[in-house]
C-alpha cells in the first residue's frame, strides 16, 4: 500500500509525516540541476523518501525554539525561531526546511544508507590489547553537507563524531 503524505501545515498536527508535499519537492526541484535520482524515482518512492527525509531530519538535528504543541508528530512548528534576525510566526514551516527535506528526499533516493557492510568506516582493527581505529574518510555522511547549510540557522546536527579505541 503506498505511503500517504500528510504535510505539516503549521498547526501541529499528529498525524504529519512530511514538512513538503511531492507537488512542492517537484516545483524545488524545477529550479535545480543534476536531478536525475529524483526525475528517475516513481512518485511512491519519491513519497516514501519524503516521508523518510522529514523523520530522519528531526532525528538528526536538534532545532532552535521548542516545539509548539506535546501531540505535534513532528519537531516542526516551533516557536522562539529568528531567522536572518526575524521572528518566525509559530505557525510557519520555514522555507528553507521544506527545500532541505526535498535535498534530503533525493540524496535519500541516490543511496541506500541501510545496506553499508559491517566493517565500513574501518581503517584497522587489532584483537590483542584491542587497538581499532575509525577512518571517517570511508564513512559516507549520514546527512548530506547542502542539508546541514541549507539548516544551519534553525537547527545544529547531532551526533557522528569519530571514534579512536586503543588500549
Amino acid at each position: 500500500m503506498p505511503i500517504t503524505l500528510v504535510v505539516e501545515d503549521g498547526t501541529g498536527l499528529s498525524t504529519a509525516n512530511t514538512y513538503i508535499s511531492l507537488a512542492d519537492a517537484e516545483t524545488y526541484f524545477e529550479g535545480r540541476l543534476n536531478i536525475t535520482d529524483w526525475d528517475g524515482a516513481t512518485d511512491a518512492n519519491k513519497n516514501i523518501a519524503l516521508a523518510m527525509s522529514a523523520a530522519l531530519l528531526d532525528d538528526y538535528f536538534k532545532f532552535e525554539g521548542h516545539k509548539t504543541t506535546q501531540e505535534q508528530a513532528l519537531s516542526w512548528p516551533r516557536y522562539d525561531i529568528h531567522i536572518d534576525g526575524f521572528h518566525i510566526p509559530s505557525t510557519t514551516i520555514p522555507q528553507r526546511l521544506k527545500d532541505a527535506c526535498a535535498e534530503y528526499a533525493m540524496w535519500i533516493l541516490r543511496s541506500d544508507r541501510t545496506a553499508e557492510e559491517d566493517s565500513v568506516g574501518f581503517k584497522s582493527l587489532k584483537a590483542g590489547s584491542l587497538s581499532m581505529e575509525i577512518d571517517p574518510n570511508d564513512r559516507a555522511a549520514t546527512v548530506p553537507d547542502v542539508v546541514v547549510k541549507m539548516l544551519a540557522e534553525i537547527g545544529t546536527k547531532i551526533g557522528g563524531g569519530n571514534v579512536k579505541v586503543t588500549r
